[in-house]
């Protein structure tokens, strides 16, 4: 390549390295939109259009195992739908725990909950001393959480499979915020064993599922004002514009130095 090309070929890439560390860089947070419409608590897809205008989040783990994560709010509650597309049995738990506080902290404190929905649906508050969902809470009113066998209106897999869907009404757990930390984990015995497998978004080793990280190695999650969350992350598109701008200019300058 000709020195005459190479500021293009050097802007081309600062895109690509910058494009792709933006991409990848944070994948344990996570812009919730606010709701276009209520989903109905019923554990399966109701309708095509029920998550659609929903975050989404997709986790990929080394097994070849995918759990689908997503979320809307509407300011007062948070609506959470996990499904993993791969499980077709309703034998393990799916659980969302949330720091209200956003503080984080070595063990899960008073301020932390969370929900787990199994044959019932459960509510554990932290005791200041470990990571353990042992301090179970009386479930609010308004808490709601169901599980089922997703059909043909979900986009997700070719055949009936898990999902599990929840309500989550943030006052009556601590004070309405804009971000919260964030845990989710499910657990399934699968199809061809008898060993209960773990996940989790952010992705931790655990043995049990009323076992969980630190809540400050939590994911964070972000309510939104607007109803689309943008399709790339904002630091993308602002590196996208201005290596844009770094070729413009090269290729401006390249221009008029031919001219003359």
């Amino acid at each position: 390549m000709s020195m005459r090309n190479s500021p293009l070929a050097f802007g081309l890439a600062i895109l690509v390295v910058v494009a792709s560390q933006s991409a990848f860089a944070d994948d344990s947070s996570i812009t919730i939109p606010i709701l276009g419409g209520k989903p109905i608590i019923d554990g399966v897809w109701t309708s095509p259009q029920e998550w659609s205008q929903a975050s989404l989040t997709s986790v990929n783990y080394t097994d070849g195992t995918q759990l689908v994560i997503k979320a809307k709010h509407d300011w007062n509650s948070l609506y959470v739908l996990l499904e993993m597309p791969d499980d077709y049995v309703s034998d393990g738990h799916g659980a969302i725990c949330l720091d209200t506080l956003n503080d984080g902290g070595p063990y899960m404190n008073s301020d932390d909950y969370c929900i787990v929905l199994g044959s019932s649906l459960r509510a554990y508050r932290g005791d200041d001393r470990t990571t353990i969902m042992k301090n179970e809470f009386p479930i609010t009113q308004e808490t709601e959480g169901a599980r089922g066998l997703s059909g043909n209106n979900s986009p997700y897999g070719s055949r009936d499979h898990m999902s599990y869907e929840f309500k989550v009404p943030l006052k009556e757990y601590g004070q309405l915020a804009t971000q919260y930390g964030m845990y989710i984990t499910y657990d399934t015995r699968g199809q061809t064993d008898n060993y209960q497998h773990y996940y989790s978004w952010p992705d931790f080793d655990t043995a049990s599922y009323l076992d969980a990280p630190s809540p400050r190695s939590w994911g964070k999650i972000s309510l939104s004002a607007d109803a689309d969350v943008p399709e790339f992350p904002i630091p993308l598109v602002g590196a996208v514009a201005g290596s844009v701008g770094i070729i413009a200019i090269f290729t401006h300058r390249m221009f008029f130095k031919s001219i003359d």
